[in-house]
């Protein structure tokens, strides 16, 4: 790619600086696209017609008088010509700030306790840890449920601090990043830091009788008119993908353990009584993503040159015209000359009803 710029940046550089000799009469034999046309008609009559015309198809020509002969020049979409470079240009910085980014950006996650700061990151490939220069405190983490129990949206409310001050706030969440000094924090995941006061709704089906347990994990205590004791073993935040759920421990005096999943807000029978799930206390951890791309910059300026050269090389096209009067003894000859880098079978229709016009009357 770097070869084929290279190779035609002189031409389009030749083509895209102005005529130096715009009224050599070479241009109307040497032009593909060339018209003769005769009319009876003064040379001072077909000079204002003919710059009215090339106006009103490429721009306000240039007119010069040489002898008996008047010479017109016009011309338009001049630096449509650039459109090529620029696209050429703009994949080698995108593929350059690219290259740039995967030698030497990094990528990694830190975990950060609800109402802590950290300012470590830790590479992903084992490649340890990374200071940030700067502290990341989240303030406050939120997580919804679908009544399945799954995740529905969780995000974070993040502040930056430098030397303890407070510099920049926002909430993340997922494909909504925060970016500062080149970092790209990103909500990637969450979990539960620590956990406890846990509510269990037990319901006697003998009696009728519904007794709510705030426990903790590996606490045992006795439900009311019952010989049996209960304990929660476990906890998992997101089990089987059903959403939070305890392992609760029916034990009765002399027989082995009994064990069940006790999934949030999901009625659980055993022996004749009934549990359910209701609520516990927790605190979250925020799991962030960080990268940083020493590229981006260039990936970003590749794609605005991208888009200026698509833009030069579609909706404008490099026009030009030569148009020459010369007296005859019975009217004058008026030949035609132009070039043109798109649409050629357009512009020639153009042309013609130009030299129609210019006949006419």
């Amino acid at each position: 790619m770097i070869a084929c710029t290279a190779k035609q940046i002189p031409r389009i550089i030749k083509l895209t600086l102005p005529e130096k000799n715009k009224f050599s009469d070479s241009i109307f034999g040497s032009s593909q696209i060339k018209k003769n046309v005769q009319c009876h008609k003064s040379l001072s009559d077909l000079e204002e017609k003919a710059a009215s015309l090339l106006k009103s198809l490429v721009s306000m020509p240039v007119q010069v008088r040489k002898d008996d002969k008047s010479y017109f020049f016009s011309e338009k979409g001049r630096y449509s010509r650039m459109g090529f470079i620029f696209i050429h240009l703009s994949i080698l910085l995108i593929l350059g700030g690219g290259l740039i980014g995967a030698i030497w950006g990094f990528d990694g996650q830190m975990n950060i306790v609800e109402g802590k700061s950290g300012d470590t990151m830790f590479l992903y490939g084992g490649e340890g840890p990374r200071k940030l220069g700067f502290e990341v405190r989240c303030d406050k983490f939120k997580v919804d449920f679908y009544k399945t129990g799954q995740p529905k949206e969780y995000k974070s409310d993040l502040t930056i601090l430098e030397n303890g001050k407070k510099v920049l706030s926002k909430a993340i969440r997922v494909n909504h990043p925060l970016i500062y000094k080149g970092f790209k924090l990103c909500q990637g995941t969450y979990g539960i830091a620590g956990t406890d006061n846990f509510q269990i709704v037990v319901k006697n089906k003998k009696t009728g009788k519904e007794t709510v347990l705030t426990l903790n994990l590996m606490e045992k205590t006795s439900l009311p008119d019952s010989k049996f004791l209960f304990a929660i073993a476990k906890f998992m935040p997101n089990y089987q993908n059903h959403g939070p759920a305890v392992l609760g421990v029916l034990i009765e005096p002399e027989k082995a353990h009994e064990m069940l999943w006790l999934f949030k807000g999901h009625n659980q029978q055993m022996k004749d009584l009934s549990f359910i799930f209701k609520d516990f206390d927790s605190r979250y951890y925020t799991g962030i993503q960080v990268s940083r791309s020493h590229g981006v910059n260039i990936v970003w300026a590749g794609c605005i040159l991208l888009l200026v050269g698509f833009v030069l090389s579609l909706f404008f096209t490099h026009t030009k015209v030569w148009l020459r009067i010369s007296e005859r003894k019975d009217g004058c000859e008026v030949k035609i000359a132009a070039s043109v880098n798109r649409n050629r079978k357009d512009f020639e229709e153009k042309l013609e009803k130009l030299v129609i016009r210019l006949q006419a009357e």
